[in-house]
């Protein structure tokens, strides 16, 4: 049988490389998918970190904000505390007349 250059004939060599290339594009498309998965989860957790840091920013301005509250709350306390210090040095008791006392004068 001569051998043209349209026949071509399956040897054992020809055989065995494409029985691995087919295994080798099974592993390829296998590892394809891991991949996609790992890039998938990937955004994923990217997601939730930028969901956790605005959480976060958002509880650092809140404290802040307290902060600043309760700051300006005790300043208000403190300065009250020194007016009412100040008024009861100086205060003066004034018997509280009652009824009788009213109808009897």
């Amino acid at each position: 049988m001569r051998r043209g250059p349209g026949r071509r004939r399956a040897g054992e060599d020809n055989i065995r490389l494409r029985r691995e290339n087919s295994n080798l594009q099974d592993d390829l498309a296998w590892y394809r998918r891991r991949l996609m998965a790992a890039t998938a989860r990937c955004r994923a957790l990217a997601a939730q970190a930028e969901i956790a840091d605005g959480q976060r920013v958002l509880a650092e301005q809140l404290i802040a904000r307290q902060t600043a509250q309760l700051m300006e709350r005790d300043s208000r306390i403190a300065e009250l505390e020194r007016l009412v210090k100040v008024t009861g040095e100086d205060t003066v008791e004034v018997p509280i007349v009652t009824d009788a006392e009213l109808a009897a004068a």
